[in-house]
């Protein structure tokens, strides 16, 4: 496209102070050091015409944190740029006054900086304000980031009401709530695989419950985690914690001291017991423990190990009993190691036996098969295909199907240790499951799965700490052994987005509430890692604690807590919700519509759980201050790249900023795009048109005064932008007032650091301007009387007194022009006076 024309520039000196108290205690850059004497004026991030000849500039939070800023008073300044160029002017910026921001009236519901004073003024460590737009009414609506929050005020800059917090939804496949599986029942509580544990999970607020399954000497499917009834160490001691039983207990169960045997189970040298030695009825015979040292033992050696069709008539019951239909979710364990590998102890004698077979079998013969209370899961490829193909069509069923993803461990800066489906490892298949998470796997697992059930380390990966630089993670809370507690969460993956975009659902495994399972991040409490995982789009998730998930998923069901939250929001700091957005990436785009009905509000960031780059576009309802649920996306040219600002052309079409983060020569993304929105793709991205790139400005007369006939606009942050006329629209820069130097100085004693410049620029193309809308004209009063008159000017006005002895009080931005009587005039603020005859 052709170059666009500088046709008007001004600039604020950066060293620009409005009056006290003083600013900037624990700031230095660039040659400045606070305290500033007074409140800087700068960080413009979101600008409106105040009158004909004047601008509002909305300051941001001060000095880039929450943390350095409660000295920084949030403030909408009115400046009147003399535009060289446009306006004949010359360059400069006169500062007019401000509106000050606060909360007088108690409406913020969490503490400020200046809680126990009476104006309550609000400053940079209470909101990031980073956009805003006057209503209809003279209010003013205000986009921030620490929440992020939409927040209202009078025309003063008094709070009108509490933050208005920014809604998520669930983004599952179907848009539904997400459903909590018992993992192995509420193991959690009781033994795993017992009655008792999956009745509890029931109790508890599961949906699913799944049970593990393994096949017994007469062919019958029972419930355990593995075919391993008890394992042993290499020194013959019983490894408690991967043992489920009380096979190991030879003082109790004496006939059974011959079937201990070693076998290569997926590839790896076990000794134990094992289920394909037992005959059911020596498998009722034992008793279940507790395989989990630091949970509650007290019901070892109570409950039996059930079959498949006792947990099914066990969610029959339950449902004749509350008409909750429950469902299960059944694991097909070691498919490959049963079919071919497997020999009865003291033998030769291969098992041979098809588990996927006999499950399908067990479902039919107990009457349950609706495919909207089964899922069938299984780590290895083979099987779920076979049952895809053949097994499931011949007995005229059709379950769904999910494809469990493993891995071997966490490398210490988070990478995932890859592995393989054990059947492909037999048959000389090299991918592994890191093949079947990118996009071609996905893809063919979705030929015969329904949904993948993933590591949760796939989905959010957490990395240890090596201050000692052994290569191992450090035992960061000196608990005496290194665990997650001692990680910290990565940011997530695209893995849910990735699995939805091919149809898959997603379950991950396995949630856990003691605090040896849970990253730093969630600070011991296991419902924020729930929470975060919940609004990260998965479809179900399993546990060991039901309750705790189902407690979350109905939290998170009420929409005033299924909330967008910076890691700046007071629930997150406070601990009570886990940040689903980035810090500073709020709403710093903000419009009203050319009607005054709708606000547009334009993240910045992209929501966990969103394909990157995707910000959401949020419409808001004036009249019934309610968001609306309108999905509508803008599409970052790069995701790595940011918005700085939203400005209205007409109801439909908006201007946004674009840019990348480099500044001075490493600027190389700067432009201003035109978006309709009344124009998306079926995933909701809105049209969007380049119409100006800044870094490529024609200045026929180098109105910066540079020597150039060219110009750019290299700031690392340009966050304002106005429709000025069809032509013309007004750009102006985030100066990060003192760090900011896209403009290069050559002293090094004296740095020169960003102005805060405002440009206007002629645009290759006309918009389509609603009327109304841009530079609004000064209005003109001409009483033309040879009466005396009492006259009071309306802001902005022009006035023409006429004949008589008039008495005129101005107000702003007024022009006045005296008759040829004897005129009082009190001069207002940014006014003119000139006599007549």
């Amino acid at each position: 496209m052709m170059a666009i024309e500088l046709v008007g520039f001004a600039s604020l000196p950066a060293d620009t102070y409005g009056e006290g108290p003083a600013s900037g205690e624990e700031i230095s850059g660039n040659g400045r050091t606070g305290p500033f004497p007074g409140q800087p004026i700068q960080g413009f991030s979101g600008v409106q015409f105040a009158n004909n000849n004047s601008l509002y500039f909305l300051s941001d939070n001060g000095y880039g944190s929450k943390d350095n800023s409660e000295d920084f008073l949030l403030r909408i300044h009115r400046l009147d740029p003399s535009f060289k160029g446009r306006e004949n002017g010359d360059g400069t910026v006169k500062v007019l006054d401000y509106i000050q921001l606060a909360d007088p009236h108690n409406k913020i519901p969490f503490s400020i900086v200046n809680e126990g004073t009476s104006e309550r003024l609000l400053t940079g460590a209470d909101f990031d304000v980073e956009s805003f737009v006057f209503d209809k009414d003279g209010t003013i609506w205000v986009g921030e980031e620490f929440g992020p929050y939409l927040l209202h005020f009078d025309a003063a800059g008094n709070l009108l009401e509490a933050p208005i917090a920014t809604p998520d939804f669930f983004k599952t496949l179907d848009g539904e709530a997400p459903f909590v599986i018992g993992h192995r029942g509420a193991s959690g509580k009781l033994p795993e695989h017992t009655l008792e544990a999956y009745k509890q999970a029931i109790e508890d607020g599961a949906d699913f419950i799944e049970p593990d399954l393994v096949v017994t000497k007469d062919g019958v499917l029972i419930a355990r985690h593995e075919p391993a009834l008890a394992i042993l160490n290499a020194d013959g001691t019983v490894n408690f914690s991967n043992t489920t039983t009380d096979v190991y207990d030879i003082t109790k169960y004496p006939q059974f001291a011959d079937r201990k045997k070693t076998v290569s189970l997926d590839g790896t040298e076990i000794t134990g017991w094992f289920a394909e030695d037992f005959t059911l009825e020596e498998i009722k015979s034992l008793k279940a423990i507790q395989r989990l040292p630091f949970r509650d033992q007290s019901f070892n050696g109570e409950f039996e190990i059930p079959t498949l069709a006792e947990v099914i008539d066990l969610v029959k019951q339950v449902e004749a009993e509350t008409g909750k239909k429950i469902g299960i979710y059944p694991e097909t364990k070691h498919p490959t190691y049963f079919a071919q590998e497997a020999t009865y102890v003291g033998t030769t004698e291969k098992i041979n036996r098809n588990i996927s077979e006999i499950l399908i079998d067990t479902l039919k013969a107990e009457n349950f098969t609706d495919p909207s209370r089964i899922f069938i899961q299984s780590f290895e490829v083979g099987n779920l295909k076979d049952l895809h193909d053949r097994i499931m069509p011949n007995a005229g069923v059709d379950i769904p199907l999910v494809q469990l993803l493993d891995a071997a461990g966490i490398a210490l800066d988070g990478t995932l240790i890859e592995t393989q489906p054990y059947d492909f490892q037999v048959n000389n298949d090299s991918r592994t499951y890191g093949d079947l998470r990118t996009t071609q796997g996905l893809a063919e697992i979705a030929t015969y799965a329904d949904g993948i059930g993933p590591w949760k380390r796939m989905i959010v990966s957490v990395r240890g700490t090596d201050a000692n630089n052994d290569g191992l993670a450090d035992d960061i809370n000196n608990d005496g052994v290194v665990d997650e507690s001692d990680r910290s969460v990565l940011p997530p993956t695209t893995l849910v987005a990735d699995a939805h975009n091919a149809g898959l659902q997603v379950h991950p495994y396995t949630f856990r509430n003691e605090d040896l399972y849970l990253a730093a991040d969630y600070k011991g409490n296991p419902e924020l890692e729930f929470q975060q995982f919940f609004q990260l789009g998965v479809d179900a998730l399993f546990t060991d604690f039901p309750d705790t998930g189902d407690k979350v998923r109905d939290f998170l069901s009420n929409p005033e807590n299924n909330l967008v939250r910076s890691p700046q929001n007071p629930d997150a700091i406070s601990g009570d919700a886990f940040p689903n957005l980035g810090g500073s990436k709020g709403f710093e785009g903000g419009a009203i519509n050319a009607s005054k009905t709708k606000l547009y509000l334009l993240l910045e960031g992209t929501v966990q759980g969103d394909t990157p780059g995707a910000l959401r576009i949020n419409e808001f309802d004036i009249a019934s201050k309610e968001y609306t649920g309108k999905k509508l996306y803008y599409k970052l040219e790069n995701p790595g790249y940011a918005i700085g600002d939203l400005a209205v052309i007409n109801d439909n079409e908006y201007l946004v900023i674009e840019r990348d983060n480099g500044q001075g020569a490493a600027a190389q993304f700067k432009k201003i795009y035109k978006i309709d929105l009344s124009k998306t793709d079926a995933d909701g991205y809105v049209e969007k048109q380049e119409v100006a790139n800044l870094l490529n400005i024609q200045d026929p007369n180098d109105l910066n005064g540079d020597g150039k006939t060219t110009f750019d606009f290299p700031f690392v942050t340009i966050e304002n932008v106005l429709v000025v006329d069809k032509n013309t629209i007004l750009v102006a820069n985030d100066n990060n007032y003192p760090f900011s130097t896209g403009r290069p100085g050559n002293d090094p004693q004296n740095p020169v650091i960003d102005n805060n410049e405002i440009i206007l620029l002629k645009l290759e193309t006309p918009l389509n301007l609603a009327p109304g809308l841009g530079q609004p004209p000064a209005e003109q009063l001409n009483f033309g009387s040879s009466n005396s008159d009492s006259i009071t000017v309306e802001p902005n006005q022009t006035l023409f007194t006429g004949d008589g002895a008039d008495f005129v009080e101005s107000t702003e931005g007024n022009t006045i022009q005296t008759g040829s009587g004897e005129d009082t005039v009190l001069v207002g603020s940014d006014s003119s006076v000139s006599a007549g005859d």
